[in-house]
């Protein structure tokens, strides 16, 4: 008896890696057939796709210029100014000395300083 069951065990996993095996390899073929049939409607050549995408790439290289010229204009335009700032004269700050002589010399003037102050 031990034999019969034995036997019907290898016979079990003979059949049951048998029916897998059929079952993975259909749904293999069927992946297969839907990546086929996918990829068929890619490999036709568009022309009026590659048309449109050639003027789209001039479109965006034209504007893409227009873009840097206004750009580089408006750092010109900053380096000038630049510049003209650095030109002009500085403006000194009093010393204290002086903001106390002044201050001694015209009081209506010191309490507008010193509104100006705080």
């Amino acid at each position: 008896m031990p034999n019969e069951i034995v036997l019907l065990s290898i016979i079990a996993i003979i059949f049951g890696t048998g029916l897998v095996s059929l079952v993975l390899t259909g749904i293999y073929k069927l992946i297969k057939a839907k990546i086929d049939q996918g990829s068929g409607g890619r490999s036709e050549i568009n022309p009026q796709f590659f048309k449109a995408l050639g003027e789209f790439k001039k479109n965006t290289e034209r504007r893409l210029s227009n873009l840097e010229e206004i750009v580089s204009d408006i750092e010109e335009e900053r380096y000038l100014v630049d510049d003209g700032e650095k030109s002009m004269p500085e403006i000194e700050i009093e010393e204290e000395e002086v903001r106390s002589s002044s201050k001694k010399e015209k009081d209506d003037d010191g309490n507008l300083r010193n509104m100006l102050n705080e």
